[in-house]
């Protein structure tokens, strides 16, 4: 079976070379006839196409169009990835065609011989190839429309499929499903194709799960497969983009509320909405279990306030990032062009987030079992010399990583980002000693001292913005992350008795410790250098 899997990813990914090369050396070098002009000049401005919209392909677009040195060289790039795309799809392709070959031969648990094995591999490789070169196909994977990114999910969908259905019997098998519903959704952003999947899936489920198949049980799954795609393309997909502009209208035209208020707080609806029927799934799924669970109103009378705490932290935290930029718009209506730069800005001087995140994932596990405050005062200190060396980074490579990502013209984004950057020390210390107290169950301390870092940032916007614009949002920012920051490090500091030395200066058996685990890395990269 090892060689089989072998052979197939090797055979495979031949195939996907075949047909990208194909493609990319037959891609329309510009825009071609029909929509294709429109999905170019709309995702590389990042605006709304024609209805529907196909919102998922636009952003993709958008981020191909990222890589084009210049203007000249945007058609070819969304071109260039729907050539990618189409090649995907052939990928895909091939392994549906091969594990269905191979589940052929290897019915009933006979073994898969050698000559089994090539015939699989070569069915796959001439009904990959075969679809590669349709005229059809070959005139989608060449140019900017949607149908080759839709013909891409279709195809990995329906692999997805078979992989469920090869694994169904296995525990957590469910979570094939799980991904196959998240990107038949996703798909609906690039066109509606994908729904077509659903019958098939719903037939496959069937098949797999049903000791018996009769003709009831086939009617029945094809009358649920009909209903679920009425269900999804003529109710869900028009009727919630119409509640969500009816109950944004109501609240602008009568309420007098900020454009978009409607439909952000039915949004968050949907998401109490999601979040609840995940609840009520679990609970009848735990009780189909062979030992179910019994209701415990004690045990929920203190889950239930844990979560609502998580709940507000998160909002706190997202609200501390996101007030300034509200402010901007809202209150003080700063130009759109300012509030670009600002974003962007925010953006790049994020990536310094990258060190202490990186620290907080792994921190995060091992405090919850045990104090380890040695381990996350060493953590702070390699913490602040890297992203120190991450400052650094974006000083001198800021306004070349601008010209690249968005053009010359938001090159006024880089003083945003250089006062931002001062924020960043303060903000590791935020992220990796919130870890520990978040680990250790201490959610009250950690939400009252992010309240206050929030009130800080608003009340600071409120001071600033009138005065420096874009600038002065910038300054908020960086008073309410060394807020944050100093308060969680004095915390610290304060409640493990530990010197502020400590948590920069190295001792000698900190160096030693370090230099022995940088040791170890090289050594194990060289044994892999040798194999």
């Amino acid at each position: 079976m090892k060689r089989y899997n072998r052979w197939n990813n090797i055979v495979g990914w031949a195939v996907f070379a075949v047909a990208a090369l194909t493609y990319l050396a037959t891609m329309e070098p510009s825009a071609s006839l029909w929509d294709c002009s429109e999905f170019i000049a709309t995702s590389y401005k990042l605006e709304v196409g024609h209805p529907p919209g196909a919102p998922l392909f636009m952003m993709m677009a958008r981020l191909a169009t990222m890589l084009a040195p210049s203007t000249e060289y945007v058609p070819l790039m969304v071109n260039a990835m729907n050539s990618l795309a189409s090649a995907f799809c052939i990928l895909f392709m091939f392994w549906t065609v091969t594990h269905l070959g191979r589940r052929i031969y290897s019915a009933q648990g006979r073994e898969l011989t050698d000559a089994n094995m090539w015939t699989v591999l070569g069915a796959g490789a001439v009904g990959a190839l075969a679809y590669t070169f349709t005229d059809t196909f070959w005139f989608s994977a060449i140019e900017g429309e949607v149908y080759a990114l839709s013909s891409m999910f279709t195809a990995l969908v329906v692999w997805l499929m078979l992989k469920w259905e090869e694994q169904a019997d296995e525990p957590h098998s469910s979570r094939w499903i799980v991904l196959i519903a998240y990107l038949m959704g996703l798909s609906i952003g690039v066109h509606i194709l994908n729904l077509l999947c659903i019958p098939a899936l719903v037939f496959i489920y069937y098949f797999r799960k049903t000791a018996t198949v009769t003709w009831r049980g086939i009617a029945l799954s094809t009358l649920v497969s009909g209903a679920m795609i009425v269900f999804v393309n003529n109710i869900i997909i028009p009727y919630t983009v119409w509640i969500g502009a009816q109950i944004d209208t109501l609240f602008v035209n009568t309420f007098g509320l900020p454009v978009n208020s409607g439909i952000t707080l039915f949004a968050l609806a949907l998401i109490v909405v999601g979040d609840v029927i995940t609840v009520v799934m679990a609970l009848l799924r735990m009780k189909r279990m062979p030992n179910p669970m019994k209701a415990d109103l004690r045990f929920a009378a203190k889950i239930v306030p844990f979560g609502f705490i998580s709940m507000v932290t998160t909002l706190m935290l997202t609200l501390n990032y996101r007030v300034d930029t509200l402010m901007m718009g809202y209150l003080y209506h700063i130009p759109d062009t300012e509030i670009g730069f600002y974003s962007l800005g925010v953006s790049l001087s994020e990536y310094g987030w990258l060190i202490p995140d990186a620290f907080r994932e792994v921190l995060f596990s091992r405090t919850a079992k045990d104090d380890a405050i040695e381990e996350v005062t060493m953590s702070m200190k390699v913490n602040f010399y890297l992203t120190l060396l991450m400052i650094l980074g974006i000083l001198l490579l800021g306004r070349p990583v601008i010209r690249i990502l968005a053009g010359a013209e938001y090159l006024p984004a880089y003083p945003v980002t250089v006062m931002l950057i001062a924020g960043i020390i303060p903000m590791s210390y935020f992220k990796i000693i919130g870890t520990l107290l978040l680990a250790q169950g201490k959610k009250g301390v950690y939400l009252g001292m992010l309240s206050a870092s929030v009130l800080v940032n608003i009340l600071c916007n409120m001071l600033t913005i009138p005065l420096w614009g874009k600038m002065g949002a910038a300054v908020a920012s960086v008073v309410s992350y060394a807020v944050a920051g100093f308060v969680f490090l004095g915390y610290y500091l304060r409640t493990y008795s530990i010197p502020l030395s400590a948590v920069f200066v190295f001792s000698p058996a900190e160096k030693a410790k370090l230099m022995s685990k940088l040791g170890a890395v090289k050594r194990k990269l060289g044994k892999k250098k040798n194999l």
